[in-house]
């Protein structure tokens, strides 16, 4: 079958988007492969259709567990066959998930980068006919980027076993010196480079320095009323507080985090995906594998520390290709947090090798052991059994993965799964003994025919129902049919996991990388920089974000900055020359500066002050403003 073929038959398109077949047919032809494309630019065709059109099994390598579940769910949905192995499997149903890979059994395996590592994996991935090897979020191999994973660095690895095997990496976010970073990294063979245009010319990217941002939103919202939109706050807390105040106002409107009950999550998810609300408030959580295509308009309740991440939100907008806002708010006590926040990601060292002890102590673990080991975290568990502060916490957590210490997986929902472990035969034994537990094993092996081989997922909400039994009487029967011998069952979990890389060590042989923590520090406030230069700079913002990603543009006339200087009576460059030649004269308040200039907005007038402000053109201080000399 040719690409376009693949296409219309697994996907229905009748044709591949803009650049999207030279990168599938780069990837078919046996090249490595990269491609820079936005959010929103079908990535994972670029490497999924080449996966069937190749011969052999297709290694997605990824790291995020609920994308590669989206990923998995949605090739099989299309009547591929693919699974994922993700840390908190246990043995046997890795052992089940590489056979059917080394057999030819899979189109495609995601794996999560620290399960390469493992002898297991190695072995096994030696005797398989790989066809592709794709690096899916590849911008987490560079330690330059927003969101680097210490386990990707060993990908490279995977050459050295099929070295005739093309590699494409695909990501939505990449700066110059990260490009350059993941080709070296990934040891690419003068690969193919494919950048998608990241103008997204149907959107506005809007700034406004607000004294109220809650009424802004609300402002806001009141605008694009009977419209499909996301607000984005930074805290599970903001995220309840502002869909209350929305409700309160009439709007229709729901809360998405990570740390609400899978089950809850997915109704959410869905209730907005049809419509029946219209406004989701979320962390970064929501959003990735999401794709909506008429939402009209992005709100950011507070600004995110990075433009990835900015752009990565903005980007969930105005996808059907029609006009659609984003509008971005802050106050100055926000920009202070933002600087604050980058702080707290960095506790001290100390402390994070107290973490690392807390961790081991809290789960049992002895010295020399663990090494693979998953185990469920309840933060709030922890932070009360050792009396620490939840914030510095969960960021020495995060520290402890960049060290290469841990795995550390935010909440995410595993679902029970369970696979009978004896024949046939000796389980009907079992049902003939127990007239109890018959139903129950009669409807999971008629369900799932193949539930001897394979482990299938269970859902006891839905069998309590066809049984007209209660959850509990049913998971009951679940541990006693799992305490007899008879299933394996790896059982539901919405906890954040964590997963020792290595056995525990000794207290004195615990080391953090002192390189890693400075090196992450200073990454951390470079990107700060350039998002808090985005936010005030009185320069288009089109130009500002494509800018950054190496891309030229030109003034979109639609955000803040564009509008605003076709309203005013100066230019931002005017309005900078007017303000010093003021000041110069005498220090003035805000209040001062506007009876002066007339004819221009004051959100735009506060911007283009704040911005001087930031880049030392000018001090305030006691609501005074004056030239630094």
């Amino acid at each position: 079958m040719t690409a376009v073929e693949i296409l219309k038959k697994y996907w229905g398109f009748d044709g591949f988007r803009k650049q999207q077949e030279d990168i599938v047919q780069s990837a078919i032809n046996g090249h490595d492969t990269f491609a820079l494309l936005p959010t929103g630019g079908g990535k994972s065709i670029c490497f999924q259709v080449p996966g069937i059109a190749r011969e052999g099994i297709c290694l997605v390598v990824s790291p995020l567990i609920a994308l590669m579940q989206d990923q998995v769910k949605n090739l099989k949905s299309r009547g591929l066959k693919a699974a994922a192995i993700t840390s908190g499997m246990s043995r046997r149903e890795i052992d089940i998930i590489l056979d059917n890979a080394k057999f030819g059994g899979l189109d495609f395996l995601y794996v999560s980068p620290e399960r390469l590592k493992t002898d297991i994996f190695i072995a096994r991935f030696k005797q398989m006919k790989v066809s592709l090897i794709a690096i899916d979020e590849a911008h987490c191999i560079s330690q330059w980027g927003h969101d680097f994973r210490p386990p990707y660095l060993e990908i490279y690895k995977l050459r050295e076993i099929h070295s005739d095997v093309p590699i494409i990496a695909v990501t939505a976010t990449a700066t110059d010196e990260v490009r350059t970073d993941i080709i070296q990294q990934l040891q690419m063979r003068n690969p193919n480079y494919f950048e998608g245009d990241f103008a997204r010319d149907n959107i506005s990217y809007e700034v406004y320095a607000v004294e109220n941002k809650r009424n802004a939103i609300l402002k806001a919202c009141k605008r694009f009323i009977g419209s499909t939109g996301i607000v984005y706050c930074q805290t599970r807390r903001e995220t309840k507080d502002i869909a209350r105040l929305l409700i309160s106002h009439g709007f229709s409107a729901g809360v998405y985090h990570g740390g609400m009950a899978g089950e809850e999550r997915n109704k959410k998810l869905d209730a907005w995906l049809n419509d029946e609300i219209r406004i989701v408030v979320a962390t970064n959580a929501f959003g990735m594998g999401i794709d909506k295509p008429d939402v009209r308009f992005v709100l950011h309740y507070e600004i995110p520390n990075n433009l990835e991440a900015y752009f990565q939100e903005a980007g969930r907008s105005g996808r059907d290709g029609k006009a659609s806002r984003n509008m971005a708010f802050y106050s100055q006590v926000d920009l202070v947090r933002m600087r604050q926040r980058i702080e707290q990601q960095f506790p001290p060292i100390d402390f994070i090798k107290t973490v690392y002890r807390a961790l081991c102590n809290h789960f049992g673990i002895a010295i020399g052991s663990g090494a693979n080991e998953s185990y469920n975290l309840a933060i709030k568990d922890l932070v009360k059994k050792y009396d620490f502060e939840p914030l510095p916490t969960y960021n020495a957590l995060k520290i402890l993965e960049l060290n290469g210490s841990i795995l550390f997986n935010e909440a995410v929902f595993h679902p029970t799964k369970l696979k009978f472990i004896v024949s046939n035969k000796t389980l009907y034994n079992f049902q003939l003994k127990n007239d109890d537990y018959d139903p129950l094993i009669s409807f999971l092996s008629r369900s799932h025919p193949g539930i001897f081989e394979n482990y299938y997922e269970v859902n006891e909400n839905r069998v309590a129902q066809k049984l007209k039994k209660s959850k509990a009487v049913i998971h009951k029967q679940l541990q006693y049919i799992e305490k007899q011998g008879l299933a394996d069952i790896s059982w539901q979990s919405e906890l954040p996991q964590v997963t020792l890389l290595h056995e525990r060590l000794p207290d004195d042989y615990m080391q953090i990388d002192k390189k890693v923590y400075q090196t992450r520090k200073e990454v951390a406030h470079k990107k700060l920089a350039s998002m808090l230069n985005f936010v005030q700079k009185p320069i288009c913002r089109s130009i500002l974000l494509l800018e950054y990603f190496g891309q030229k543009g030109k003034a979109c006339g639609k955000c803040d900055v564009c509008l605003a200087e076709e309203k005013s009576n100066y230019s931002a460059e005017e309005l900078q020359q007017i303000i010093i030649g003021l000041l110069e004269e005498k220090e003035m308040s805000l209040e001062d500066l506007l009876h002066e200039i007339k004819g221009v907005e004051k959100h735009s007038f506060v911007g283009v002050l704040n911005w001087m402000t930031d880049v030392e053109l000018v001090d305030y201080k006691d609501g005074i403003f004056s030239i630094i000399h």
